[in-house]
């Protein structure tokens, strides 16, 4: 089991509902993105997939994702691609729109500020589950769900497959 104070396992939190998940996350320790190693990522490989979550400073939440189809050693560095016409650096890009920056390099660099925080999930279909949850109950500021169904109640065991 991995020692990384941001690494959260969906069996510790199996339990919570998503008001109390949402709550967990506001509290535990997040590492700033553009200071986590890949020899970090590489420590939780019995999780390789499941939900990452960026914050800001001010413990805003930006951004929920899932790493389903590669690992998160390959999933979240693909968010800050240097160059603009890469092929998977949509967050940089986001937060041109979100916050009205016309430089991609400053949507980049304040997207390496942001704080990190791990869900493992071994369950392909259970990461996708709660990040559409997730999504929906929590509103992060760059994909914002276009409903809201979940309130919050539900238990994220609910969400297992």
């Amino acid at each position: 089991m991995s020692e990384l104070p941001y690494f959260l396992t969906i069996d510790e939190c199996s339990g919570d509902t998503l008001r109390d998940f949402a709550e967990r996350l506001l509290h535990i320790p997040k590492k700033r993105v553009g200071d986590v190693t890949l020899s970090e990522l590489c420590a939780i490989a019995e999780y390789p997939n499941g939900l990452y979550f960026f914050y800001d400073e001010d413990n805003h939440l930006w951004y929920v994702g899932k790493s389903t189809s590669r690992s998160f050693i390959e999933r979240i560095p693909s968010h800050f691609d240097t160059r603009e016409d890469a092929w998977f650096n949509t967050l940089p890009k986001k937060i041109m729109d979100v916050c009205s920056i016309g430089e991609y390099e400053n949507a980049h660099a304040l997207g390496l500020s942001l704080r990190l925080v791990l869900l493992g999930v071994k369950s392909k279909q259970t990461a996708i589950n709660l990040e559409g949850a997730l999504r929906d109950y929590m509103q992060p500021e760059l994909n914002k769900s276009r409903s809201r169904k979940a309130i919050g109640t539900e238990m994220l065991s609910e969400y297992e497959t």
